[in-house]
């Protein structure tokens, strides 16, 4: 499908009678050398699904190059031209479909110093212009967005149908890419009784053909009661959807001819974007700390955190995300949960109390020691003047050195 896809809006922008002749013909010779290129990177005899969905976002960001420089012939940009386009995306000028600044402006600028314009020779202005001013073109990537388990369920309770609310709930509860979810069949589940609870979970059997490339085919227990019962239910109620769709890509198509009867969800990524944006907004959730627009990733990052949280250790975790053990991306996680900032403040309370507390005890071991001694040198001190009294002939300073009491002088004083 994403291969269809991908070979219509290829075939729609190269003979594309708008676009400069030229500037097409650099885009052939992209594309052309980026299928080649992922087959061998890939050890791949042709290019698969996963490589077509890179090769569909290259055309998205060859058109709106082409916008940005006003359909002008690529080879003929002077470097002034080039400066203002990423001045423009830096500055929030150029703006993505929601009016915002694009957040990943390095993915353009790759295309403007790498192949693309080194086909026109004009990558080393770009280059020029990016590293002189040591331009980034992204957020800060160590950034943790996530949804807390409160927030999530509130979101759940927004969803209405079963598969939908399951979608969430695997998304949650075992943290794998959302395109991958949407590619789970019936098979790929097996009901279980844990050993440990005696209750029911299910084992999901994450296979390597719907992974991405850099995650690791394993199989998952589920943790959480709700996703154990939702897929009772749509795993039992399975059937061939007779629903016909009509869209540019696939007109008049019934989605049992995409897709097979044992898929669990019988709809593509962009129903399942629109079903999470509805859900998030009903519930009136957005993703923490900087409360953006909720998106997938939120929920896997959120499954990290609370895992986390709840005493998971880094290769636990990291093993549950599908990543690689030399992965470094848990640590993002690690880093961002260390930094809470209601623990220094309260470290330093409890220190303080602490602190009070032992000067409290040394005060009362303090004023007991004294009292013992006050009452002491009144003893010795009584003792003293009943002999004195019956006029004893006493030498005072023997008698109280030989007590090892006190001096004259203190009993003066």
């Amino acid at each position: 499908m994403i291969k269809d896809r991908y070979e219509k809006n290829k075939k729609e922008i190269l003979e594309n009678s708008k676009i400069n002749s030229k500037n097409r013909n650099a885009m052939k010779k992209l594309l052309e050398f980026e299928e080649y290129r992922l087959k061998r990177r890939n050890n791949l005899s042709e290019v698969d699904e996963h490589s077509y969905l890179t090769l569909s976002y290259y055309i998205g960001r060859l058109k709106k190059l082409n916008l940005w420089f006003k359909n002008k012939d690529w080879s003929k940009l002077t470097k002034t031209e080039i400066k203002k386009v990423i001045d423009n995306l830096e500055d929030g000028i150029i703006k993505n479909k929601y009016g915002k600044r694009y957040s990943d402006r390095s993915l353009y600028y790759e295309m403007m110093r790498g192949k693309l314009f080194k086909l026109v020779k004009k990558n080393n202005y770009a280059s020029e212009i990016l590293d002189e001013f040591e331009i980034q073109g992204r957020q800060d990537t160590n950034q943790v967005r996530y949804i807390p388990e409160e927030d999530f369920r509130k979101i759940v309770d927004c969803a209405i149908r079963p598969e939908h609310r399951l979608l969430l709930w695997l998304a949650f509860d075992i943290g794998e890419n959302i395109r991958s979810l949407l590619l789970l069949e019936k098979d790929d589940f097996k009901r279980q009784t844990n050993e440990e609870t005696k209750e029911p979970e299910y084992l999901v059997f994450l296979k390597p053909e719907n992974l991405k490339r850099s995650r690791t085919s394993r199989s998952e227990i589920t943790n959480y009661k709700e996703t154990v019962q939702f897929l009772d239910i749509v795993r039992n109620n399975l059937k061939p959807s007779t629903k016909v769709i009509t869209n540019k890509f696939m007109k008049n198509k019934k989605l049992g001819e995409i897709h097979n009867e044992d898929k669990l969800f019988k709809f593509g990524y962009e129903s399942a974007e629109r079903l999470l944006t509805s859900a998030s907004e009903k519930a009136g959730v957005k993703s923490q700390p900087e409360g953006r627009k909720v998106c997938w990733k939120d929920l896997r990052s959120g499954m990290a955190c609370d895992l986390l949280k709840k005493g998971w250790n880094r290769d636990e975790v990291n093993a549950r995300l599908g990543h690689k053990p030399s992965s470094r991306m848990i640590d993002r996680y690690i880093n961002f949960l260390a930094l809470d900032r209601n623990k220094p403040k309260k470290k330093v309370y409890d220190s303080n109390l602490k602190k009070i507390e032992e000067d409290l005890i040394n005060s009362k071991d303090t004023n007991k020691l004294q009292g013992n001694r006050i009452e002491r040198l009144t003893e010795e001190v009584n003792n003293l003047k009943k002999l004195l009294l019956k006029g004893t002939d006493l030498d005072v300073d023997n008698y109280l050195v030989a007590n090892s009491r006190i001096s004259t002088k203190s009993i003066l004083e």
